[in-house]
């Protein structure tokens, strides 16, 4: 996951998310290995590659300029199109980024395709109030629609990150294209019932643990185990 950083003192490179289920668990699995999510902060010189945008309030209309350019450049070319840049245009010239206007997916799809800097998720702050850089780690990740699962063997337990309304079947791919291909169910415990429980094994025999089919919505903190044919 890579954030472009706009105008602000965070400090670029590669960070981890901090997650302090990640302890809870170790003491349960007792793992010698617990890799946590990475996020890698690039200078906004990467913008256009950023999944995300870590933003100074300053430079909203840095942004704003940026994509008008683009939407004005589209209306002289693209009468197909005409409405909805209209509609983008109009927002704009509001200060409204496009990330706040309302769009059906075929319009989405197409203004992904201009990758349009205020479409993507952007996390404003205030410089002179900068939030600790693990709050505001755990901040950018929020207002990407990210949320966390967790896997574990008897080596490791890791975080993985997938967007919020994913199915268990996207985030077997998350793991390996092998495990998607050959995915037959997922046995699925969600941290709440496994803290309580004390355990997988007794969350197991409390009957909480499910099988669930690829279908199934992966929620936050769920601890995931695929079923697979290699």
């Amino acid at each position: 996951m890579k954030i472009a950083v706009v105008n602000t003192d965070f400090p670029l490179g590669k960070r981890n998310l901090t997650d302090e289920r990640l302890d809870k668990l170790r003491n349960i699995f007792h793992v010698s290995k617990v890799t946590e999510i990475q996020i890698e902060f690039m200078d906004h010189a990467h913008i256009k590659d950023a999944d995300g945008i870590l933003c100074n309030t300053e430079a909203k209309l840095d942004l704003i300029i940026q994509d008008l350019e683009i939407i004005e450049n589209r209306l002289l070319s693209d009468e197909q199109s005409k409405d909805l840049f209209l509609r983008c245009k109009e927002a704009l010239e509001k200060e409204i980024i496009l990330n706040e206007v309302p769009f059906n997916e075929e319009e989405k799809k197409l203004l992904l395709t201009l990758n349009l800097v205020s479409l993507k998720p952007i996390t404003f702050v205030d410089n002179k109030n900068l939030p600790s850089i693990p709050e505001t780690i755990s901040k950018v990740y929020a207002d990407c629609g990210m949320i966390s699962f967790f896997t574990v063997n008897e080596r490791e337990l890791r975080a993985w990150p997938i967007k919020k309304g994913a199915s268990v079947f996207e985030a077997s791919g998350h793991i390996h294209s092998d495990i998607q291909r050959g995915f037959i169910k997922a046995e699925v415990v969600s941290f709440e019932d496994l803290i309580k429980s004390g355990g997988l094994n007794q969350a197991k025999s409390k009957g909480l643990a499910r099988l669930e089919d690829k279908g199934y919505i992966v929620r936050d903190g769920d601890l995931i185990q695929i079923r697979f044919n290699l």
